[in-house]
This record gives structure tokens, sequence and C-alpha cells, in this order.
């Protein structure tokens, strides 16, 4: 069965998830490689781009304090990294991660939403919610 008129191919529904991927596989990178215009760079740089994490959403590019932050994980263990399409140009990621910084090690779920813009792809939305502490790592 074909597609109808106005309904992506399972072509470009592939292509698009492994864009985002390599995206995704290419922020993670810059991180560990502590490039911050690289890691930058994989973000959508508008008032729009949205960050979530335990304190709530915040909106914003101009306002991110990684833009001006110096420091970096000393370690970042990201696994189980997977990627979903949602439609055409959009794609949900999400993996579990281990960050150890100055002798704490704490461990969570971080998502991204990748979208397609005229620039190539960036990611629109951000999070990182921390498991509690002594809760077993637990990722699927």
């Amino acid at each position: 069965m074909r597609p109808g008129p106005g309904l992506p191919d399972r072509s470009s529904i592939a292509r698009d998830t492994i864009e985002a991927r390599r995206l995704f596989e290419e922020n993670i990178d810059a991180i560990h490689k502590r490039d911050r215009a690289r890691y930058l760079a994989t973000y959508l740089q508008t008032s729009t781009l949205a960050r979530n994490g335990p304190s709530g959403l915040e909106l914003g590019y101009e306002n991110w304090s990684a833009r001006g932050s110096s420091q970096w994980p000393d370690t970042l263990i990201a696994t189980n990294l997977r990627v979903v399409p949602l439609s055409p140009g959009v794609v949900y990621g999400t993996y579990c991660y281990s960050v150890t910084q100055k002798d704490t090690t704490s461990n969570g779920v971080s998502e991204r939403v990748f979208v397609r813009t005229s620039a190539g792809w960036r990611i629109a939305v951000t999070t990182a919610f921390g498991l509690p502490p002594g809760t077993p790592r637990q990722c699927k």
C-alpha cells in the first residue's frame, strides 16, 4: 500500500530518523569532547527552544545558562539511545544517563525533540530528569 497524498513515505521517515539520530550522537559527542560551539550548534537558537527538568520549563536560547557556562561533567555515560519519528521533520529521542561531577554521580533520563529546519536538524526540546538518590538505575 502506498501512502496517500500528504503522507510521508517510509524512506522519508527512515531518513528523518537517521538524520535526527546523527544529530543526537553529535550532541552527546560534543559533551564528551567539551566542545561548547559544536554542542550549542545542535540546538534551535530561538526563543522557542524548550528546556525542562526538575526546576520546570524554561524557554529561549538567549537566556540559556549553558551558553556561557564553562562547566562540563567529568564523565557522561549515555545508554539506551532511542529515536522515534513523530511526524515528517519531527523526531523524539531519549537516553539514560549517568553523570559524574566532582565525585558525585547522578543517573536519570534525558529527552530531545528534533526538528528539521532550513539550516538542518536542530534540537527544539531538551529535558533531563535525575533519579532520586539511591534509586537503582533502570532504563529500558
